[in-house]
């Protein structure tokens, strides 16, 4: 059994998503250069912005610069419609709440070009006796029988990699975290928040090439050019058909929405969120490169890394700047800036050095002029460990690697509570 264990370690060590190193992070960004170009420079050259209006006028340019040169575009339009409700558990966790099994399809439009619908598996646990709870919005990595363990939810067909008591699902657990899996539920419930999860993998697999007939299917009307959406996109465009369905129940017609998002996810999280206005805040979990870490000057991951690593998560241009990150003319502080003056949590890790915390943390403050701008105070600071739940732009970091750990829901937990209780 060492032999397989440690044959898998080393293979989830050197994969593209994550890389076990023994360097830390370090926590104090101040040798490494600003992000650029300004986020207040406005991209047609025409000067700096200067006030909250002028910054809704650039908004669209940002978008459309992030959509042509990273993510691809996304879908103008798109419907969800909720196809069953079902009832779980009405006494879910020994009554602090109720389990929900959601069938939803999910529609895709491109210059008036509808995709064919797809069902979408949500779950959802409303704390019992709260009308109105924030619902914190997630997309994970496992399927919803993983992400909240009851013999009643819908199963779909097949294994997945955090079913049974394999090896494989050992070592999830032990290399990314005792909550990849299942996050604390009963803690959940008791601090007031409902959580509506699905994995997203069931609508665009993350495998590159089963990934490339949904992707295809969600792009139908578009050009077959290095703008075609990839799977971040996609998945980001998913957060918004389930706020549809969300919105349209009146027990959450109330509710502030948080989306929720680790690793590639979490790129997708913050996607979603700048695109979606209804969406109230983000969690961004060790997102990384095309995340919330920069592209220029970068340690860790780096574009041509990951582009090679997963060629169906980004639009064709993005490779195409591997080794001249410089010429792009936007960066990740930019996507950051799409989301203010919501709240965002960034969280790292320091020796997650792959995902760079510090290109992570310089791009916060690359973005935290547009907070200023708009009356808010953005990313309160100096140093990566200095983490201050009530700010604006809420930067954590804590020892050890990739994953979601004992140490990481308290830290959402608290942003939440400063933010939305």
């Amino acid at each position: 059994m060492i032999r397989p264990i440690l044959a898998l370690l080393i293979l989830l060590a050197s994969s593209g998503c994550v890389r076990l190193t023994m360097a830390w992070a370090e926590l104090d960004p101040s040798g490494r250069p600003s992000a650029t170009p300004p986020v207040l420079s406005a991209l047609d050259g025409s000067g700096t912005v200067q006030s909250a209006a002028a910054w809704q006028d650039q908004r669209p340019a940002i978008r459309q610069a992030l959509e042509e040169t990273v993510y691809g575009t996304m879908p103008p339009g798109g419907e969800a419609r909720l196809v069953e409700r079902r009832v779980v558990d009405d006494a879910y966790l020994d009554g602090l709440a109720v389990l929900e099994d959601w069938d939803i399809a999910v529609t895709a439009i491109h210059h008036g070009q509808a995709s064919a619908p797809a069902l979408l598996r949500m779950a959802v646990m409303i704390p019992a006796g709260q009308m109105d709870a924030p619902v914190i919005l997630m997309e994970t990595f496992c399927r919803n029988h993983n992400t909240f363990p009851d013999a009643g939810l819908s199963r779909p067909e097949g294994e997945g990699m955090c079913d049974g008591d394999g090896v494989v699902s050992g070592i999830m657990g032990y290399v990314f975290g005792r909550y990849i899996t299942t996050p604390p539920l009963e803690e959940i419930a008791r601090r007031g928040y409902a959580i509506a999860a699905f994995h997203p993998g069931d609508i665009v697999p993350d495998d590159a090439a089963r990934a490339q007939a949904a992707l295809d299917e969600i792009a139908a009307g578009l050009p077959d050019d290095g703008a075609r959406p990839g799977a971040i996109a996609a998945w980001g465009w998913l957060f918004s058909r389930a706020v549809d369905v969300l919105e349209a129940d009146d027990r959450f017609s109330g509710s502030d929405i948080i989306s929720w998002g680790h690793s590639r996810y979490g790129k997708a999280a913050l996607v979603g969120t700048a695109w979606d206005e209804r969406i109230d805040g983000v969690i961004a979990h060790q997102s990384g490169t095309g995340g919330a870490a920069l592209n220029k000057a970068k340690r860790g991951e780096s574009v041509g890394e990951i582009t090679r690593s997963y060629p169906h998560w980004f639009a064709g241009n993005y490779a195409a700047y591997a080794g001249r990150e410089d010429a792009l003319p936007v960066d990740q502080h930019h996507l950051l800036a799409l989301i203010a003056p919501r709240p965002v949590f960034l969280g790292n890790a320091r020796r997650d050095v792959w995902s760079d915390p510090s290109g992570t943390f310089i791009a916060a403050q690359g973005a935290d002029p547009v907070w200023e701008l708009l009356g808010r105070q953005g990313l309160d600071q100096e140093t990566l460990a200095s983490f201050d739940p009530q700010a604006d732009i809420s930067f954590f970091i804590r020892p050890g690697t990739h994953g979601i750990t004992e140490e990481d829901w308290p830290a959402f937990l608290d942003f939440l509570d400063a933010h939305f209780r």
